[in-house]
């Protein structure tokens, strides 16, 4: 875990795993954080004591501070935390998405939703009732959270021409973006219709990942063009190009939590990047890995 804030190395805790995770991201609170493993392992760790002890060895003997599920029979693409429960609902290689109580110490998900395709990314509607879910499928899948049906876009002319990579929701809701392909779409979150999309946004290469920022007004996405770029969500017009940072393959970009610094990773040498979000401007390198980062999430409650 590093400060963003810190003007030095910004290194503030390591916490070791057994085995490689493909996404992290904290709870709202910032108060916990959860991993998803190749192996098909979450976890979660209550975030204060993850900053204390260095291993999961030495998380496990602390009471309440780590969970771990091993519910999923392939690897983990994605997780999310519930907006307002202590409920983590997890998407993965093997088509479920399984959601897990971390309060209530439960060691198995309680409940299973069981899609047609592999789910890259999943994503709960700031009010907690829905849930996007990006698949193998070329249309984006929009479950009731109670009761798992699906829905898909009205038009199907509006459905991506490729696989959906991710799909995230805007602060209110009232809006989500999603990208497959080399496109991104952005979608009207109440009748579920697009009304925009960005053809070839990131010159023809695909688009990996999303961040909305600017209250929905502003949009970050990361390709395998080596940029993160950042869009008006209202007219779809670049506003600026993040550069000097390797990405060719499914990497995060985020914004810092005061939308002060656009934060990615440069899989070449493992190193994080930060950008100044009003200019574009390379603002540090963190050399805190020896491997390609494949998920950057920033703690909303921390700096």
């Amino acid at each position: 875990m590093l400060d963003g804030d810190n003007n030095g190395d910004g290194l503030v805790a390591v916490c070791s795993l057994p085995h490689a995770g493909g996404v992290a991201r904290f709870s709202p609170d910032g108060k916990h954080l959860a991993l998803g493993a190749d192996d098909g392992t979450v976890r979660v760790a209550a975030t204060g004591a993850a900053r204390e002890h260095r291993t999961l060895e030495q998380l496990s003997v602390v009471p309440g501070a780590t969970r771990t599920y091993s519910d999923h029979a392939k690897a983990i693409n994605d997780v999310d935390f519930h907006p307002r429960s202590p409920v983590l609902v997890s998407a993965s290689a093997d088509c479920t998405m399984r959601f897990f109580d971390y309060a209530s110490g439960a060691p198995r998900a309680s409940r299973q939703c069981t899609d047609t395709h592999a789910v890259h990314a999943v994503a709960f509607h700031p009010s907690g009732d829905h849930l996007l879910a990006a698949t193998e499928h070329h249309a984006i899948h929009l479950y009731d959270a109670a009761t798992f049906r699906c829905y898909l876009a009205p038009q199907p002319s509006d459905h991506h021409l490729a696989p959906v990579a991710d799909a995230r929701w805007s602060a209110d809701g009232s809006l989500f973006a999603s990208c497959g392909g080399d496109a991104i779409k952005v979608w009207d979150g109440v009748t579920n219709r697009c009304v925009r999309t960005i053809a070839s946004a990131h010159l023809g290469a695909p688009v990996n990942t999303l961040c909305f920022g600017g209250g929905g007004r502003t949009l970050l996405s990361c390709g395998a063009d080596s940029c993160v770029r950042q869009w008006d969500v209202g007219s779809g017009k670049l506003l600026r190009v993040f550069e000097g940072a390797q990405q060719t393959r499914r990497t995060a970009c985020c914004f810092s939590h005061d939308e002060a610094l656009v934060l990615s990773s440069d899989e070449k040498t493992g190193e994080l990047v930060a950008w100044e979000a009003s200019t574009g401007a390379q603002q540090a390198r963190y050399a805190a890995h020896s491997m390609p980062v494949r998920w950057l999430p920033h703690s909303p409650a921390e700096g």
